[in-house]
This record gives structure tokens, C-alpha cells and sequence, in this order.
């Protein structure tokens, strides 16, 4: 007796259309996931763009190449290698590749094209049965509408909440891991996901039959697809699950720092060195400059150091110390602001201003500067809270815009030399944290919404170089 198989007819898709969709203004949460590297090998362009943009929203650095042919120097140093290269076979070239990147630790996404008959379905059975030896499988033998579920008790709310589409089923004789079916309990025969487990690296192979599912023109049958590719890289270690937010020991230098007397315009500084200019205007109320530890003096020393501060009106704070060579620093702070920052040697360029449209809302920079030929422009205006940690070393260049309305907090370590751009915009309380290590960076990152966004991101860039552009509104 056949197994009853869940198909969506096309009278279903009709009516579907006219039914008011929950998923349809549904964001996948992508700052709550730590950044990875993946690579992708399409021939269908618009596929490629959709699954960029989606991975991207998700946190990945993301490469592509248009060809069916599979070349392991693409992918081999990549955190995740994913195929949707339309009708093209999986021949024994491209098995090898897999054999070698998954036995070395790599994660595989190889999706078909919905040919339950055709030379590419036949050849990704091929590698999970004869090259990997990893399980048995049967495909079904024809094509259709099948629903889909997350199936899974790492699946929760978005995934789990109703169906997807996929042309194509299969059954699992042995080996493997389902991860999504035919049915909404995991209990049918035919499965729509799988994954296994290959050599003694932690490699992966996942396994989808259709493409289609990855960019179909029901949006929320593909939001639903994205929305469990994410839990499923997520559970595959591939995505950190992480958030980004001040920490307690953060928010209490925040509080301690506002909280410190000033005393009516107290300046303390201890100068030392040559080619020193230093303009500093204070304008009412309880502004301040002493060392950034609050205690100590503001301390400069040595070469050719230019800093201008102003501050104007009510309880404004800078602690300042910096050491040597060539570094030009401006400061401009207006209404309840704060900043500590210490800078050492070499050709720094420091430019803060922080400011907002009215005494609503306070301000806060803690930035910290070692060495080689950094530039920093930092802004943080309009109301709300503005919180920005910055620990910089070596040669970096950094712009942070944070405006807006909203709370907006943002915490990043630079080692080595990255390129960064980041702005914080609109009503939401946005949260951004990064960390870039290795070869050089390059992010843009912008969240603009008066929906609250987050965003982490740890990353070693292992290639000559690494970028990402990240828009969350």
C-alpha cells in the first residue's frame, strides 16, 4: 500500500493567493547569528541573487560562481559550499571535490533540480551511496507540489509554523538525518531534507532535491524555506547563535562615568613633547577633562599631536590620553555626553562629535587606539541613548554613524587592518556587534528601521580578503 503523499494543487495555490499572509512582513532575525563564509555554484542568476541577498540578511560573507563545473580552490577554505548549478551533473570531479572539502571538515549543500529521473538527481544519490558511502536512498519516482515541514525539536516558531514546497521526495534506507518531510510530525516515509555525517572532521553533507524552493514566487512558502535553512546552519554550527548587547559590566562604566562629578569645569591636563596644539573650549554647567580614568590627568605626550575639544552646556565628560607620533584629534560633545578614549603612536586621526537636537538623551564612547595609521570618523547625534565601544589595533579605517531616534548601542574590536562603515538610524533600538580578525575586512553595515535590529558578527578572514554589505531595516 503507497504511502499517502501531501501535494499542493494548483486550485490550492490560487486560493492561497488570496489569503492574507503571516509570513509575508516576517524578517529573519539576522543579527542574531555570528558571520561564516560561504560559497555558491548556480547557473541561474536570479536564484543566485535571491539566496545572496537571504544569506547575507543572515550574516554570511557570500562568493558565487556561474558554472556547473565544481572547482574545490573556490570553496576549499569556506565555512560552507552550497550547489543549486541548475541541470548540471554532479559528476565524478565533483564528487572527489566534496570527498576531499567534507573529509577536511566542510559543509555541503547540494540541492537538485526536480527531476526525480534526471543525471543530476542520479548522481547526488551517487555520492551519498557509493563516493561518501553515508546511506541508502530511494527517490520518488515523479515530480509534483510536495509540502514540506521542519522536522526536528531544534526547529521552533518561524520553521515549524507551516509548509514549504519542493518538486521532488525521497525515502531514507539507512544512514542520514531527516530534517524535513512530507509531514508536519517527521513521521512520513518520503523526506524533503536530510543531512549526514562524513569522516572524522565534523564534515556534513545536506541534501535537498529541488532548487526551486529557494526562490519561488509564493513568498511565504520561501520565507518559510530561509527561515529553516537558518535554524538548520544554525544547529549545524555553521551560525552562532549569539546577541548582540551591552553587558552589565559595560552598562556599569557607562553609569559610573555619567555619574562623576565634574565639579564646574574642571581640566586637568599634563602635557609633555614636541609640536603640540591644543584648543579646548568649555561653555557652562558641569563639563570635564581629566584621564579616562577619571582620576588621573588628561595626560598628552610627545610629536606632533594636534586636539581640539569643545564642550558646551550641561554634563559633558572627556577623559583623554595619548602618547606620540603624528595624531590629529577633534573632539565636539554638546548635552549630557561622555568620552574616554586613549590613543598610542602613529598617524591616528580621531574625529567625535557628539551631539543631539534637544536634552533628550545621552551619549557615551569609550574608544581605545593602538598603533599604525588609523582613521575614525564617529558621530552620534540626535536623541535617544547613543553607546559605542571601540578597541582598535593596528592599521583600521572605521566611520560609525549613530542618529536617529532610538537606543542605539554598538560594540567593535578591530584587530589588524579592516575597513569598516556602519550607521545606526531610525526610531528602533538597534544593537551591532563586531569583531574582525585576519586578512583585511571590509563591512558596510546599516540598520535604518523603527523596528529594533541586531546584529553580531565574529570573523577571522582567512581569504586575502573578506567583505560583506549588510542592510537590516
Amino acid at each position: 500500500m503507497k504511502s499517502l503523499l501531501f501535494k499542493v494543487s494548483s486550485a490550492l495555490i490560487l486560493i492561497l493567493l488570496y489569503i492574507p499572509i503571516f509570513f509575508m512582513g516576517m524578517a529573519i532575525m539576522a543579527g542574531s547569528v555570528m558571520a561564516a563564509t560561504v560559497h555558491i555554484s548556480y547557473t541561474d542568476s536570479n536564484l543566485y541573487s535571491e539566496m545572496e541577498d537571504q544569506l547575507e540578511d543572515m550574516g554570511f560573507t557570500v562568493t558565487g560562481t556561474n558554472s556547473g563545473s565544481i572547482n574545490i580552490n573556490d570553496f576549499s577554505s569556506k565555512d560552507l559550499h552550497i550547489n543549486v548549478a541548475g541541470n548540471s551533473n554532479c559528476g565524478s570531479t565533483c564528487k572527489t571535490a566534496y570527498e576531499t572539502y567534507i573529509g577536511n571538515g566542510g559543509t555541503v549543500l547540494i540541492a537538485g533540480n526536480g527531476d526525480n529521473d534526471g543525471n543530476r538527481t542520479g548522481n547526488i544519490e551517487q555520492l551519498i551511496e557509493s563516493k561518501l558511502s553515508v546511506g541508502t536512498i530511494t527517490v520518488l519516482n515523479y515530480d509534483g507540489n510536495f509540502v514540506s515541514y521542519a522536522n526536528g525539536t531544534q526547529y521552533s516558531g518561524d520553521a515549524t509554523s507551516g509548509y514549504w514546497v519542493t518538486r521532488n521526495l525521497f525515502s531514507m534506507n539507512s544512514g542520514g538525518t531527516a530534517l524535513g518531510s512530507n509531514n508536519s510530525t517527521g513521521t512520513h516515509q518520503y523526506k524533503s531534507w536530510a543531512a549526514y555525517s562524513y569522516g572524522s572532521n565534523g564534515g556534513r553533507l545536506l541534501v535537498t532535491l529541488d532548487q526551486t524552493q529557494f526562490n519561488n514566487t509564493t513568498a511565504d512558502w520561501m520565507t518559510r524555506a530561509y527561515a529553516f535553512l537558518q535554524q538548520t546552519l544554525t544547529e549545524e554550527g555553521i551560525l552562532t547563535s549569539s546577541t548582540a548587547g551591552i553587558t552589565s559590566t559595560q552598562q556599569t562604566k557607562v553609569t559610573n562615568t555619567q555619574a562623576t562629578s565634574q565639579n564646574n569645569n574642571k581640566i586637568y591636563i599634563n602635557q609633555s613633547g614636541t609640536g603640540i596644539q591644543l584648543n579646548i573650549t568649555q561653555d557652562g554647567d558641569d563639563n570635564l577633562v581629566i584621564g579616562p580614568d577619571l582620576t588621573a590627568a588628561g595626560q598628552l605626550t610627545g610629536d606632533n599631536i594636534e586636539l581640539t575639544i569643545t564642550q558646551t552646556n550641561n554634563n559633558n565628560i572627556i577623559g583623554i590620553d595619548i602618547d606620540g607620533n603624528s595624531n590629529d584629534v577633534d573632539i565636539t560633545q554638546n548635552l549630557n555626553q561622555s568620552a574616554l578614549i586613549d590613543i598610542t603612536g602613529a598617524s591616528n586621526t580621531l574625529n567625535l562629535n557628539q551631539t543631539h537636537l534637544n536634552n533628550n538623551g545621552e551619549h557615551f564612547a569609550d574608544i581605545k587606539i593602538i598603533g599604525s595609521s588609523n582613521v575614525l570618523d564617529i558621530d552620534q547625534t540626535e536623541t535617544g541613548n547613543k553607546t559605542l565601544f571601540l578597541d582598535i589595533d593596528g592599521s583600521n579605517n572605521v566611520t560609525v554613524d549613530q542618529k536617529g531616534t532610538g537606543n542605539h548601542f554598538l560594540d567593535v574590536i578591530l584587530t589588524d587592518g579592516h575597513t569598516i562603515d556602519v550607521t545606526q538610524d531610525g526610531s528602533g533600538n538597534h544593537n551591532a556587534e563586531l569583531n574582525l580578525s585576519g586578512n583585511n575586512t571590509t563591512l558596510n553595515l546599516t540598520q535604518d528601521s523603527s523596528t529594533a535590529q541586531n546584529y553580531y558578527l565574529h570573523q577571522n578572514c582567512t581569504q586575502t580578503s573578506c567583505s560583506a554589505t549588510v542592510t537590516q531595516n
